[in-house]
């Protein structure tokens, strides 16, 4: 116990430094191999098996098919779909907001790149509509948790090799629960547009929607590929981020012709720096994980829940709250691989099902990225909307509540996530 305690003053001494998630880690990791006297080939060797893993590749294709949309024109045909679509709505460019983080969501896999993308294009034009610049960060910031909720999500890959659960049936399951938090908050939108009186910019005409959904009629199946994948065994996960490039480059080549070649390399480079990082922090996490477990501590863990005798519903509710507070300062890859080896033997002995808890501890850390200390959402957003924080902060706390229902609906009613994969035989 002595050894994790030093292990977590170090982490948390630099992260407060304001040193790098994976850097944090690594150091920290390397105090306990030098002053323990651990062998050097210990944290070498689960380094190097913390990412040798197949699923895990599916995380680079998924980056880089959001890198080669956005290239391709992609996401600007369906912001202007639903903007034209939704024009008769009361403040339109909110729920276009949601709308298109919906969409989004079918491709990146990740809240911070949704964040950034949906921003840059939606915050100048719900600000022109009449939101408050708070708000429409607040809100920008809010939806864009719906992206790793929605597959394909890189942390629900991550969780199904931790846990070695089906990454397909995580991301059947992941469907309600990200439709559920969408409809939540377009009504909260609506509810917010009526009540300050925002005006309705006007519905185009039939047929310059016919020709808006003909041109993203492609881009719109996109996330129909997963489940026509899924359901009929046409390619695993890690195939369907695969696929999704080509598809990319095929819409955005040959259907709009607006990507270009000569961007590709640069769209791999970043891929590659994004998918370095993330693998970076999964090896050391992992090494983490291992000291973990090698103390005993999901044993104990396990036998201080059951001495209790808690229901499995009082056991919920307690890996709410450590979710909640690890998703107030630690990145979601890092907290995943740590605590889902601590909680996982638990939630199992409780009868709780893998895939349902999987969704819980998903959503659970991603509502750290809407709510200090940690924030990087709101971070994203308010950089783009240049306004003062505390103003984003105070907007972002209805949908921060909003975001909470939808994690206890999830957390008790355990269908909204298992119907789904059921119903598709899974």
């Amino acid at each position: 116990m002595t050894m994790l305690a030093v292990l977590a003053a170090v982490f948390f001494t630099l992260t407060l430094l304001a040193v790098p998630i994976a850097i944090a880690l690594g150091v920290a990791a390397l105090i306990i191999v030098a002053v323990w006297g651990m062998p050097g080939f210990i944290l070498a060797q689960k380094m190097v098996n913390g990412i040798d893993s197949f699923p895990l590749l599916a995380v680079p294709f998924f980056i880089l098919a959001a890198l080669v949309m956005n290239s391709g024109g992609i996401t600007t045909r369906v912001v202007d779909l639903f903007s034209s679509a939704l024009g008769r709505v009361r403040g339109s460019s909110g729920v276009v907001n949601v709308g298109t983080n919906v969409f989004l969501a079918g491709i990146s896999g990740s809240a911070v790149a949704d964040a950034s993308a949906s921003g840059a294009l939606l915050i100048p034009e719900m600000r022109k509509q009449g939101y408050s610049g708070g708000f429409a960060a607040a809100l920008t910031a809010g939806a864009a948790v719906i992206g790793p909720i929605i597959p394909p999500s890189i942390p629900l890959v991550i969780y199904g090799v931790i846990a070695q659960v089906s990454i397909t049936k995580l991301f059947v399951g992941a469907y309600i629960p990200g439709l559920l938090i969408a409809s939540a908050l377009i009504a909260y939108v609506m509810l917010y547009a009526k009540r300050h009186d925002l005006p309705a910019r006007g519905r185009q005409s039939w047929g310059v929607i016919g020709r808006q959904f003909k041109g993203s009629a492609w881009a719109l199946s996109m996330p129909l590929l997963l489940i026509v994948g899924a359901k009929g065994g046409l390619f695993t996960v890690t195939e369907l981020g695969a696929v999704l490039v080509l598809y990319a480059i095929f819409i955005g080549w040959i259907i709009h012709r607006e990507f270009k070649w000569r961007q590709f390399p640069a769209m791999l480079t970043d891929a590659g720096l994004q998918t370095a990082n993330i693998m970076l922090v999964v090896a050391v996490s992992s090494f983490i994980a291992y000291l973990v477990v090698v103390h005993g501590i999901p044993r104990d863990i396990q036998n201080l829940l059951h001495g209790a005798e808690l229901s499995p519903w009082e056991f919920l509710l307690i890996v709410n709250l450590v979710f909640l507070v690890a998703g107030m300062f630690l990145d979601s890859t890092p907290a995943t691989i740590i605590l889902v080896p601590i909680f996982l033997p638990a939630a199992t002995s409780f009868g709780i099902d893998p895939t349902h808890f999987g969704l819980v501890i998903v959503l659970n850390l991603m509502v750290g990225l809407i709510h200090p200390p940690l924030g990087l959402n709101l971070l994203i957003t308010q950089s783009i909307a240049k306004v003062p924080m505390r103003d984003v902060i105070w907007a972002s706390l209805p949908i921060v509540g909003i975001v909470l229902v939808v994690l206890l609906i999830i957390t008790f009613v355990p269908q909204t996530v298992l119907w789904l994969p059921h119903a598709m035989g899974m």
